[in-house]
């Protein structure tokens, strides 16, 4: 097993370091508080990684066993690598709940205490919610200066080309829909493009809002459009650009996607993610966005979750800036930039609504 110390000023800094240089199969072993020489707080992680077989090597296990013909039951090298998984799961499990138990305790009024109860409840992850609990208990705006947030989209000032990407059914169309209608009402030039053309039907939802707002469309195929394209959009403020779907099970489309994106001159380009989606799922899709460029994460079907705190785990993780949130499928219904002040009255109302269902 190996073991090593992560040090940084915040202990979600820490955290992310571990995961970071040992990977998701990292188990925090304890955590401590101290100061540098300066008498700058310090949080020093100790981090281990195991060193038994990862549950690929119990599938190699079995295909090596099937290639020389033995029994379709298992074998005894299968039986033992998955008894000690079963044992490792269990260490980590019991190893989650101390590092919970004593994140807890280190905090010294009961208010703190009972807000991180309800942070991690939330879906909120103990370390970042032991550095957001005083904060939250004193009903204060929270993330302030632990989260990043986008700067806001002002095409009166400066023209804006924002690309909306993102895994199937994030709301990407409906989110680019709800933009273009905000801005529209607001006297802004909107012109709305897609790469979204080789699902049967992917680009009529948006043909159809451009034609109720009177804004330019374009169709992007392939690199060949985005002259004529771009020029479409010439006396635009705000080009809002659709795509097509991708997911971490299959990138080369999306791979030839990114090579048209690098065509455009994207002034944002915005993770679309589903606050419904499964948190694991989100941070796989994250470590492939990590390479694209992708600047801000928007998050949309804010209302079908009830654990919303964990779009603050994926935020501390991918670094990128808050921008949007978006709730229900009416156009331009409720949407708005996220702030602060929003995302602690988000996860308010979700505890309210936990306290009254119990």
């Amino acid at each position: 097993m190996q073991v090593r110390v992560f040090t940084a000023p915040r202990l979600h800094e820490a955290l992310a370091l571990v995961r970071k240089e040992l990977g998701t199969d990292a188990v925090v072993l304890d955590h401590m508080e101290g100061v540098d020489t300066q008498g700058n707080k310090l949080w020093h992680v100790h981090a281990a990684l195991d060193s038994n077989p990862s549950p690929s090597s119990i599938q190699d296990v079995r295909k090596t066993a099937s290639n020389q013909g033995q029994a379709p039951e298992k074998s005894m090298d299968v039986r033992k690598v998955e008894a000690s998984m079963q044992r490792l799961e269990r260490i980590v499990e019991g190893l989650g709940r101390k590092e919970t138990e004593s994140l807890r305790n280190t905090m010294d009024d009961e208010l703190s205490q009972e807000a991180f109860d309800h942070l991690v409840l939330l879906g909120v992850a103990p370390a970042y919610a032991f550095d957001l609990a005083h904060t939250y208990a004193n009903h204060l705006p929270i993330g302030v200066s632990s989260l990043r947030w986008a700067a806001r989209i002002t095409p009166r000032k400066t023209s804006a080309f924002v690309l909306l990407a993102g895994p199937s059914g994030a709301g990407k169309t409906l989110l680019a829909a709800k933009l273009a209608t905000h801005y529209s009402m607001r006297g802004v030039r909107v012109g709305l493009m897609t790469t979204d053309t080789e699902r049967m039907g992917g680009s009529d939802a948006l043909r159809a809002y451009a034609g109720v707002l009177g804004a330019p469309f374009a169709l992007l195929r392939s690199q060949d459009d985005v002259p004529e394209a771009l020029a479409s959009m010439s006396s635009v403020q705000l080009t809002l650009i659709d795509t097509e779907a991708w997911n971490v099970q299959h990138l080369s489309a999306f791979r030839k996607q990114f090579e048209l994106w690098n065509q455009l001159p994207c002034t944002h380009r915005i993770l679309v993610m589903p606050a419904n989606m499964d948190e694991n799922d989100g941070m796989a899709l994250l470590a492939e966005a990590d390479g694209i460029q992708m600047t801000e994460l928007a998050f949309t079907k804010l209302d079908e979750t009830a654990r919303p705190g964990k779009i603050i785990n994926w935020a501390m993780v991918s670094k990128l800036g808050l921008s949007y949130g978006g709730f229900g499928s009416d156009v331009p219904g409720q949407m708005g930039w996220l702030t602060p002040q929003s995302l602690t009255a988000l996860l308010e109302s979700q505890s309210q609504r936990i306290k009254e269902a119990s």
